[in-house]
């Protein structure tokens, strides 16, 4: 791809996004309860549910003398999380006034994020150091929050992953002047510690969904996540394994395939980090730590949201899918692609869409205000660098890695035919 083919291509993605949140939010959010009636028509407003039916209060109107008292048998119902409840959908006002009410578990759901951020620091210095690079745990952590910044609130091309990866490359060339290829590793353990991330992420959703989940409502998410584990193994494979190219007789394939100098680094990486199995095991346990909690937060915004139907377990089940395909990168953040997913996966447990896509949107703005300092440590670094200085020096880095990797890892014969 051309240098003036990949800005155009970054920013049509992020209009895409912009354009998908957009209509999410215009088609798929309401404002008011809504509840409906037997005979198909609905009635919105501030709408209370007991025993006798419903009460519902009219927008305009805030005293209890304009409320309207529908019965019980006059109220339809539908599925809820496996329940026959009254078809009430509350709208963002009720959500919102409802969050306002549990800042508690509102506090606490931030203080288990900015914590499962520290594990991450944590498990990247872990992968560090199984390649001989020392780095005190306080940079590894201000750097992943420098990372989780740039992800979750700055648009371009210039993404969490590039900015660690120079900072770590920078970090391991002063450390280590004497030792050939210490920034090569650097950047490389920063593409390890993203692929374990995402890797572990299917791995938590197959388990959860396979041994936890029961029911129909989870048959789509199952057979999603077993494809994508399923494809990814078997890409895996045929990618890493010289010998099973051949075989097969996929080599010719393999060399045509776009994004080769990922390739080159994916096979540099598993050559790397092939005799530190035990540290690729604690960081993939560290990862699936780092996704169940990430699930467990979701659980308790939607309990401070008041929403009925989503278990722990259920969150435990599609909070992971749903990351998942977030992390298709049209806007920072996964904006966009994660309220549609909340929406779709959530619905198959009978959650409207409204309080699906309102507990995407509280979930994200936490995890964004979590990230936020590192905007600050960011600017605060000593001898911090302009994101286009970045992008350029990792374009470069990047070229020079995949020609120093096709040099050191040259075709066969075969592979070339």
């Amino acid at each position: 791809m051309s240098d003036r083919a990949k800005p155009l291509l970054t920013w049509g993605l992020r209009l895409l996004g912009v354009g998908l949140l957009a209509w999410v939010l215009a088609t798929q959010v309401q404002w008011l309860d809504r509840v409906t009636l037997l005979d198909g028509s609905a009635k919105t407003g501030a709408i209370h549910i007991d025993d006798a039916g419903a009460i519902v209060v009219a927008p305009e109107h805030g005293a209890d003398s304009s409320a309207v008292r529908i019965p019980a048998e006059m109220v339809a119902v539908r599925t809820y999380g496996g329940q026959e409840v009254p078809d009430v959908t509350y709208g963002a006002r009720t959500l919102l006034g409802r969050l306002q009410e549990r800042l508690g578990v509102v506090a606490l759901v931030l203080v288990v994020l900015t914590f499962l951020v520290v594990l991450t620091g944590a498990r990247w210095r872990l992968l560090l150091r199984g390649v001989g690079i020392e780095m005190p745990l306080l940079r590894a952590v201000r750097l992943t929050f420098i990372g989780g910044f740039f992800n979750m609130a700055v648009p371009g091309s210039t993404g969490g992953d590039f900015v660690k990866a120079w900072y770590a490359r920078k970090d391991a060339k002063a450390r280590y002047p004497d030792r050939e290829g210490v920034g090569t590793h650097a950047i490389l353990s920063v593409f390890v510690d993203r692929f374990v991330g995402l890797f572990g992420l299917v791995l938590f959703a197959a388990g959860a969904l396979v041994f936890g989940a029961r029911g129909e409502a989870f048959e789509v998410p199952r057979l999603v996540v077993l494809a994508v584990l399923a494809v990814g193994l078997v890409a895996g494979v045929v990618v890493l394994s010289r010998g099973v190219r051949r075989a097969l007789g996929l080599s010719w394939l393999v060399q045509r395939l776009p994004l080769q100098h990922v390739l080159a680094e994916l096979r540099a990486a598993a050559g790397l980090y092939r005799g530190h199995k035990g540290a690729l095991a604690v960081a993939m346990a560290i990862s699936l730590f780092n996704h169940a909690g990430n699930a467990t937060c979701c659980w308790l915004l939607a309990q401070a949201l008041g929403i009925e139907g989503i278990s722990l377990g259920t969150a435990m089940a599609l909070v992971p899918i749903a990351n998942l395909l977030s992390a298709i990168p049209l806007l920072p953040g996964g904006w966009g692609v994660g309220e549609l997913a909340f929406a779709y996966f959530f619905g198959l447990v009978g959650v409207p869409p409204t309080e699906a896509i309102g507990l995407s949107v509280v979930f994200r703005l936490a995890v964004l205000g979590v990230n936020l300092p590192g905007g600050l440590l960011w600017v605060l670094w000593k001898g911090h660098a302009s994101t286009d200085t970045i992008s350029a020096d990792m374009e470069s880095a990047s070229a020079h890695v995949a020609d120093a990797l096709s040099a050191a890892n040259p075709a066969t014969p075969e592979e070339t035919i």
